[in-house]
């Protein structure tokens, strides 16, 4: 009965325990310990300036504005993967693109929101895009016909 009773006394205990919990600092893996590959922490400095440089595995690698580095971080995460991110500052519409290989296209500007959205159909549509093959075994009818 007590128990319950403290319980009422001080609801908010629990809460303080939880949250005394989270001032602990987290377990810091000793320096040059091995993650599994691509679990490793990835490191992203901004130098202030607008520029920005990302460490992972060791590798440093810098990027000349926000949407070259997260591009690149999406990329990091999902290689296999075309990845397009754009901004609007209230005047400006900007986009940043990288394919799947790996390859950045430059940071663009865009007049409006609609100039925007056609550059980025263009950069998930480029396969489409790409003549077809014809005249292929695949394409041709089976049995003469």
């Amino acid at each position: 009965m007590a128990m319950g009773l403290n319980k009422l006394a001080n609801p908010m205990g629990k809460m303080q325990d939880s949250m005394s919990k989270m001032r602990e600092p987290a377990e810091k893996k000793p320096e040059g310990e091995e993650h599994e590959e691509g679990k490793s922490p990835m490191e992203i400095h901004d130098h202030g300036d607008g520029t920005f440089h990302t460490i992972k595995d060791g590798k440093q690698e810098e990027h000349p504005d926000l949407l070259h580095m997260t591009t690149h971080v999406a990329h990091v995460h999902e290689p296999e993967s075309k990845h397009f991110h754009a901004k609007h500052d209230g005047f400006e519409h900007e986009s940043h693109a990288i394919h799947e290989d790996g390859q950045h296209e430059e940071t663009k500007q865009h007049p409006d929101a609609e100039e925007l959205g056609e550059h980025m159909k263009q950069f998930f549509d480029e396969e489409a895009q790409e003549p077809k093959e014809t005249g292929s075994e695949e394409s041709a009818p089976l049995g003469g016909m």
